[in-house]
């Protein structure tokens, strides 16, 4: 966690999961309040040395999906990613409206068709915003209806 006078940042790992989790990748969650007026939430994801999304399966591009954990209603946003030039690393931004106090935020990342059409497995998970629940190891039972491991909760 980075703070500074303004802004607030906040940065977790994301871990390969599925058909993923012997592939050399890694991903990274950035969560940012910024000092504008008013206060904008940004939420970034990148996933680094992602494969081709083919790999997986008939798909063409990266998507990431955010969600209030332990909430299966609380779709918050999905973020398309965009290849770099290298196609390596694949990252997607958004902005959320939030009033009051800021819930925990998962994210979880899948190959998808482009038109969306087509969602494949989830290969990257983790938190955007709070922090890893002590001794849970993601066996909670109330997290069974989650399509990852939920195992943070808000700070």
């Amino acid at each position: 966690m980075l703070q500074s006078n303004h802004s607030y940042v906040e940065t977790h790992p994301l871990e390969p999961v599925g058909p993923a989790e012997d592939l050399f990748i890694v991903g990274v969650s950035v969560f940012e309040i910024t000092d504008f007026e008013p206060p904008l939430q940004r939420a970034t994801v990148v996933g680094i040395n992602l494969p081709d999304p083919g790999t997986f399966g008939p798909y063409n591009s990266y998507i990431a999906t955010l969600e209030i954990p332990n909430d299966p209603a609380e779709e918050l946003t999905d973020v398309p990613l965009e290849p770099t030039p290298n196609e390596d690393v694949w990252a997607g931004t958004t902005f959320l409206d939030f009033g009051g106090t800021l819930p925990p935020i998962d994210v979880s990342v899948r190959p998808q068709q482009e038109d969306g059409t087509r969602i494949g497995p989830v290969i990257l998970q983790g938190t955007v915003f709070g922090e890893e629940v002590d001794g849970d190891n993601g066996n909670n039972e109330d997290n069974n209806n989650s399509p990852f491991r939920s195992r943070y909760r808000r700070k």
